[in-house]
């Protein structure tokens, strides 16, 4: 069917990619979830997307999880008209919160106005213009510019260094939220979290909704990494969003963080997704340049669960060859990939299981002696398998679940394959029923050491206590 890679991918879609027969060579060409950047396009959009995936994916019968990513606190501008203005360097350009201005103006929130500091810096578009400011007058600020570059309307605005006193939702994202359901989407995630409390805030919100849906915290600027254990912890999973966290921090620590954050989310069994210009140059050529393949390789020897890509497949001209790019990528790669050793946290029955198998399939620990063809895990919630995942030892791990929620979910997972599964028996105490299941799925073969984790009784989150060495008949 699809790759048998470890490394999953996030691929955005968008105007390239949203036919059904496009999404399913995305598929079959290693794509595990699909995203939604709703700071594009209205929810009616994203919905019947939404919907093409999902048809897709269950006609080929893969986990395709949705990921739809919300605008949160990013600044966008707004310019008169919405016509482009060309500015060249010393010029001096005007940043105001009140439209009647005069033309040659960029509209920003009064918000920005009331934070900013004469000597602060502005950039526009990722960093293509850069502006420091010079003066300051109630509902404005006086810039020069710093490069000759052309603004265009409603590019991004960041502000190095400087927290905007923003709300951690805004009304588009509500909207998005309305139109959420548990059978549409897996995964919310909320751009430029500064804290503990902005994904509390989500959380609420989702809750009021009735949704159940994974929070993906997206770390773009210094906030976040000035709070990042509190947001770990806070959050289901993790995406290091390199383009405007470039922008927000110098760009000399970008690798520094990248993989710290890595490391950390491992270590607390958090899902990370590494992402942002991975295959930039492929929008618009067949192939990566060299630097591009090698970030993709170190990204997986960093140990990150996935890597995504964002304008390769929403305006790219070659989005289904950038995913099966990543794919190869990533394939060759996890084979000679060993990530650092992780600390562990907060032992209970079902980490000590975890932990103990993860030594087990460690082939570089001293007493290993075991070759164990296949691991198979049973998980209601799907926290097993990611605190079986993050040591990286073993390539693939089958997780049985009847949970649809959770088989989505753990599409985003390293190394993980699941499967829904209904067994006759809720008591675990004899295996016969679920190696004969495996055989049953493909997943073992007769003649193999099989590595099997569960609870006693099927169904039942949190009871991981079990691990059994299993040679299939």
């Amino acid at each position: 069917m699809t790759n048998q890679k470890s490394t999953k991918i996030v691929a955005t879609i968008g105007p390239a990619t949203e036919t059904e027969d496009t999404i399913r060579e995305l598929i079959l060409a290693g794509m595990n979830v699909a995203r939604f950047n709703t700071k594009h396009g209205v929810p009616t959009w994203h919905h019947e997307r939404i919907a093409r995936v999902k048809k897709v994916a269950k006609e080929l019968n893969v986990p395709i999880g949705i990921l739809v990513d919300l605008q949160g606190p990013e600044i966008r501008i707004s310019l008169p008209n919405e016509t482009p203005i060309p500015v060249e360097t010393h010029e001096v350009l005007l940043f105001a919160s009140d439209p009647d201005h005069e033309e040659k103006t960029v509209i920003i929130p009064q918000e920005v106005i009331d934070a900013e500091e004469v000597g602060n810096v502005l950039l526009v578009d990722d960093g293509l213009g850069e502006f420091i400011i010079v003066a300051k007058e109630e509902h404005a600020l006086i810039t020069e510019v710093q490069n000759t570059c052309t603004i265009g309307h409603r590019k991004s605005l960041n502000t190095p260094g400087v927290v905007i006193a923003m709300p951690s939702l805004v009304a588009q994202d509500y909207e998005h939220l309305d139109a959420a359901t548990n059978e549409t989407v897996d995964f919310v995630g909320l751009s430029f979290v500064r804290n503990a409390q902005d994904i509390r805030i989500l959380r609420d919100e989702l809750e009021k909704r009735h949704l159940d849906l994974d929070v993906v915290a997206k770390i773009e600027n210094q906030a976040a990494l000035d709070n990042i254990d509190e947001i770990i912890q806070a959050s289901d999973v993790v995406m290091v969003a390199r383009g405007d966290l470039g922008v927000e921090v110098p760009y000399e620590q970008l690798t520094h963080w990248q993989k710290t954050i890595i490391q950390k989310c491992r270590e607390h069994a958090k899902p990370v997704i590494t992402a942002t210009q991975m295959l930039k140059t492929m929008v618009d050529f067949p192939y990566p340049s060299r630097a591009e393949v090698s970030d993709v390789a170190n990204a997986v020897y960093d140990g990150t669960d996935a890597v995504m890509l964002s304008e390769e497949t929403t305006i790219g001209k070659y989005p289904v060859k950038a995913v099966a790019t990543q794919t190869k990528i990533c394939s060759y790669n996890e084979q000679f990939a060993s990530p650092n050793e992780i600390s562990t946290h907060d032992f209970d029955a079902s980490r000590s299981v975890t932990y103990a198998a993860g030594m087990l399939l460690d082939k570089e620990h001293p007493d290993h002696n075991l070759q164990v063809d296949a691991v198979i895990c049973l998980s209601q919630s799907g926290a097993t398998a990611k605190q079986l995942s993050r040591f990286r030892k073993f390539a693939h791990i089958n997780v049985f679940t009847d949970s649809i929620h959770t088989y989505h979910k753990l599409s985003i997972v390293y190394g993980v394959s699941a499967y829904v599964v209904e067994l006759e028996s809720d008591i675990l105490s004899n295996s016969t029923e679920l190696i004969n299941k495996a055989l049953e799925l493909g997943v073992v073969e007769s003649g193999q050491i099989v590595l099997i984790l569960h609870g006693d009784v099927w169904k039942e989150a949190g009871a991981t206590d079990s691990m059994k060495i299993i040679t299939v008949p």
